[in-house]
């Protein structure tokens, strides 16, 4: 019991990794929101390497995982989004050069994170416009 309170600590402190970040770099002095708001999802961008990731490698994921033929509606479970963000990342880590490999594992799970932290829900319709407006370019 008490092991798994332990547990359950640890992964609210995952969950919240990126937030506690987030806060660590100071932001919140930045007086205008807008300029805020760019410095919080371009440190997000960079901190889960999303600004490697082009918009193709986006589509080619969510049609890999069929996220283009659900209904709109259909809200995506934790597991379907972790294997459409593992697609994602090993695509990318395909066609790096092996000098700029980036650590997989760890993408997914602060992106995972923070996308489960971040939102209450994920309907098949936004998380492609969510994901998206990570992206670099």
């Amino acid at each position: 019991m008490i092991e798994e309170s332990g547990k359950r600590r640890r992964t609210m402190a995952e969950k919240r990794q990126l937030f506690m970040e987030m806060r660590a770099q100071n932001f919140d002095v930045i007086r205008l929101s807008t300029y805020r708001t760019a410095c919080k999802l371009r440190f997000v961008q960079k901190r889960c390497n999303l600004h490697l990731v082009d918009i193709w490698n986006m589509i080619e994921a969510f049609r890999d995982n069929g996220l283009n033929t659900l209904d709109h509606n259909t809200e995506i479970n934790v597991s379907r989004l972790e294997t459409i963000i593992s697609s994602i990342y090993y695509q990318l880590n395909k066609r790096l050069p092996s000098t700029h490999q980036i650590s997989v594992e760890q993408s997914i799970s602060l992106l995972l994170n923070f996308i489960i932290a971040a939102y209450d829900r994920l309907v098949a319709l936004l998380l492609p416009s969510k994901l998206g407006s990570f992206l670099a370019g």
